[in-house]
């Protein structure tokens, strides 16, 4: 049966749960220890948000774009109401946690056209010094909500829209030199909205429970605004307080008597690995509906340990359920129901690898692909050849193409690229409305989709998208050794540890007999601390070894393939620490890789962050030496947060999160801890440039756990 078509927006669904005395809905947001923080009723919120709105009606037109810079709070949710409430054009954005990590949200503002923000959870006075460097951001009027309590501002009356009118502006995440922005209607908001609704079970008797980031499609639509369509109550918690503490996630939901939830691979991943056997008795997840796992590639092994781990706890297989969706959009295309487990589909890989999907034999080398649901309705999904635009057999992989009422408007004052993504046609076919391009590869096998890889380069590790070319950027700025454009950085998708990140870097001609140590040293201290990025690899070539395109743009495929099987001109090559570990477990062949050092005397803090770290990453204490890159380790964000944590505790003091980032070798750690100078070889700490005006790194950040210029749900 067809979902109902919605009409009007979620501001009227709003009004219309303020004026019902029975609406069970409601926002409850814990702190950092899962206590209540604040809770807030849909009358409470109606009126703030129409108060917030009555200030833009004073200080913007209707139609204009307006910033959302806030740590998580409901204040962000007050705003961004307050924008559909007076028909202004809501972006939501992540501050920067780092003061010099403003490119991002500088290029975000300039793209935008937007002059005004609002702010709030402690934004303010970071915007200060944010607009102390950056002209862009102090040319932006800012605003924090929780001030205009005090102003005498009238509320605003509900703006009647044009539900095909733009509700938001979804910016992509990855790349900051060319943010993309995602223009999302009210009407597709509304149509995902039913559709999920319909798909996954959503009623008033629902209770959501999420720490997804706000400011990225899954986190905005499922976690909050899908609340209040479905008129359900919402539990939220900030993203670092679940990564701090996955605990606080599963307490939470036995807690409140969660029914929905979401979370990419890896939160379920930590949660089976992090949170010990004793710490899980009195956990109740028996109440859970659905939990979807999205966001990144789906792991099977992964699913299989936290069934494990949580059975017990009253954790059902059929809770579990994989998706697939992408900004563009709007955020699901397709769902896996409640009440059926996820399906996972054993194919033969030689077959896969050359795009053909066949049942693996008895004696294959085989490759269990996990599908992602069925179509939501009305959401039409083509298999298509990217090269010819042909449809492809029910037996071959290709480009998934989509088309429907979720598909967003286009790229935000981008015609262009719109043209080329939004609308395209399938050859040989009459089809009035077109396509969405979505850059990833898949197959149908039945009514399932399935997804077996990207077109596009973006590199996805624990959740945050990486673009290639920010890596090779910041890699080619940390030494003059290293040719400018002559680099190609790209990840490798189902091996041992993960998704790992290989990055092929050309010499210059005059350095091809340089000593590399320094080089690699470098490299990967720049990427560490300028993308909270660690490279598993590192290969320098020869000058002009790096495959291009005849009109000289990088072939990342190309590269990996070549790199592989071992085509390219390699001066040098370099592993982190973990990946020679992880080399050395997979391959049998291969001696011990380190042998233990002689014991040097050190203070006791150097010792202990020395035992944690080997304990941490599996490594003989010698191998982590006190003037090594965390990055050259194998160090991850996940890991750094980690480390605040417990080297808080052990100290006993608050400590920031980014502390591994800022100071990135055990002896930058204890110089800052023990407040004495620090003395630093040079390729330890690189010097690097400032990107040129409206350049930038991929400063896409751990809680950037929604891919959103493309894969929104894996």
């Amino acid at each position: 049966m067809s979902p109902v078509l919605p009409t009007g927006t979620v501001a009227t669904r709003l009004a219309a749960l303020a004026e019902s005395p029975d609406a069970r809905w409601s926002i409850t947001f814990l702190d950092s220890s899962g206590a209540v923080a604040e809770r807030c009723g849909a009358a409470e919120l109606a009126a703030r948000a129409a108060r917030v709105a009555g200030f833009l009606e004073r200080a913007s037109t209707p139609g204009a774009p307006v910033l959302l810079v806030f740590q998580p709070c409901v204040d962000f949710l007050v705003a961004f109401l307050a924008c559909q409430w007076s028909g202004r054009l809501a972006v939501p954005i992540n501050p920067p946690r780092r003061h010099r990590l403003i490119q991002r949200l500088q290029a975000v503002a300039v793209d935008s056209g937007a002059a005004l923000a609002l702010t709030g959870g402690g934004v303010a006075e970071q915007s200060t010094l944010w607009q102390a460097d950056s002209a862009e951001l102090a040319a932006l009027r800012w605003q924090d909500v929780g001030d205009l309590d005090a102003q005498d501002i009238a509320p605003a009356p509900l703006r009647e829209v044009d539900p095909s009118a733009t509700c938001f502006i979804q910016y992509t995440s990855g790349s900051t030199a060319l943010p993309k922005g995602v223009e999302v209607s009210h009407a597709n908001l509304m149509a995902d909205m039913a559709r999920m609704e319909a798909a996954w079970g959503l009623s008033p008797a629902s209770t959501m429970v999420t720490w997804l980031p706000a400011f990225h499609d899954l986190g905005l639509i499922f976690g909050l605004l899908q609340t209040l369509y479905s008129g359900c109550p919402v539990v939220q918690m900030a993203p670092n307080s679940f990564l701090q503490r996955p605990l606080l996630w599963l307490e939470a939901i036995s807690r409140f008597g969660g029914t929905h939830t979401a979370a990419p691979s890896f939160a379920y991943d930590l949660c089976a690995r992090r949170i010990p056997a004793e710490a899980r008795a009195g956990l109740d997840l028996s109440s859970l509906v659905m939990a979807m796992n999205a966001a990144e590639p789906i792991d099977p092994q992964v699913m299989e340990d936290f069934i494990a781990a949580f059975a017990p706890h009253g954790f059902r297989r059929e809770t579990f359920a994989p998706a697939y969706g992408l900004a563009e959009s709007t955020l699901a295309v397709t769902a896996s129901p409640t009440g059926a487990a996820p399906r996972l589909f054993s194919l033969d890989a030689a077959a896969l690898e050359q795009g053909r999907i066949v049942e693996a034999g008895a004696s294959a080398r085989t490759t269990l692909i996990p599908g992602c649901g069925a179509p939501l309705e009305d959401v039409r999904v083509a298999i298509v050849d990217p090269e010819t635009k042909r449809r492809q057999p029910a037996d071959r992989v290709g480009e998934i193409w989509l088309g429907g009422p979720t598909i967003a408007r286009g790229y935000w004052r981008r015609p262009e690229e719109s043209a080329a993504t939004f609308g395209v046609r399938i050859e040989g076919e009459d089809d009035p409305t077109g396509y969405l391009r979505t850059g990833d590869l898949g197959a149908m096998i039945g009514d399932e989709l399935c997804v077996t890889g990207r077109i596009k380069d973006l590199i996805i590790l624990s959740g945050s998208n990486h673009y290639p070319q920010d890596i090779e950027r910041v890699a080619q700025a940390a030494h003059p050794a290293l040719r400018a454009g002559g680099g190609a950085a790209f990840g490798l998708i189902g091996e041992a540890g993960g998704e790992q990140v290989v990055l092929v870097q050309e010499l210059e001609r005059t350095q091809r007999r340089t000593d590399p140590a320094p080089l690699f040293s470098a490299i990967s201290a720049s990427v560490w601390q300028m993308l909270e990025l660690q490279l598993s690899r590192i290969v320098l070539v020869e000058p002009g070894a790096v495959l291009r395109t005849s009109s000289g743009k990088i072939q990342r495929a190309a590269n990996r393939q070549a790199w592989r099987a071992g085509e390219l001109p390699v001066i040098a090559e370099w592993r982190s620490a973990r990946q020679e570990r992880l080399d050395a477990a997979s391959d049998t062949a291969r001696a011990a890789a380190h042998a233990p050092a002689t014991p040097l005397a050190v203070p006791a803090l150097e010792r202990w962050i020395r035992d944690w770290l080997a304990g941490r990453l599996g490594l003989p204490v010698s191998a982590v030496a006190v003037d090594r890159g965390l990055g050259e380790l194998g160090f991850t964000s996940i890991d750094a947060v980690d480390l605040a944590g417990a080297l808080g505790t052990h100290l006993g003091r608050a400590l920031p999160q980014t502390l591994a980032f800022d100071h990135p070798t055990v002896n930058a750690l204890v110089a800052y801890l023990t407040g004495q100078p620090q003395v630093m070889p040079a390729q330890a700490s690189p010097s690097i440039p400032a990107p040129p005006p409206g350049a930038g790194g991929d400063l896409e950040e751990l809680l950037s756990m929604i891919e959103g210029g493309g894969r929104g749900e894996q």
